[in-house]
């Protein structure tokens, strides 16, 4: 996959705690919500992603690509409302 893209396959997805629970603070900070977010709003929550999770984890560091964090936010958001529907905090 990376030999024909490019693409680490790791910049694709959460790899670890420390970089799901960067993304959680980062989506509760930043006001994430997947219909508000324009492709433009993808790179800069991308480059601030990475660059907050340079300064957690030090150099090196797999720097996500936007799909990863896209994911996420796709994966956390059904998740988090079928908690408030079913007031399972």
């Amino acid at each position: 996959f990376s030999i024909t893209t490019g693409i680490n396959p790791c910049s694709l997805t959460l790899q670890d705690s420390v970089e799901f629970y960067l993304f959680m603070d980062l989506r509760a900070e930043l006001k994430w919500i997947s219909y508000q977010m324009t492709s433009k709003r993808w790179v800069l929550a991308t480059e601030e992603y990475n660059r907050r999770l340079v300064l957690k984890k030090g150099e090196p560091v797999v720097k996500k690509n936007y799909q990863a964090l896209l994911r996420a936010l796709g994966d956390i958001e059904p998740k988090l409302m079928n908690k408030i529907i079913k007031n399972d905090y």
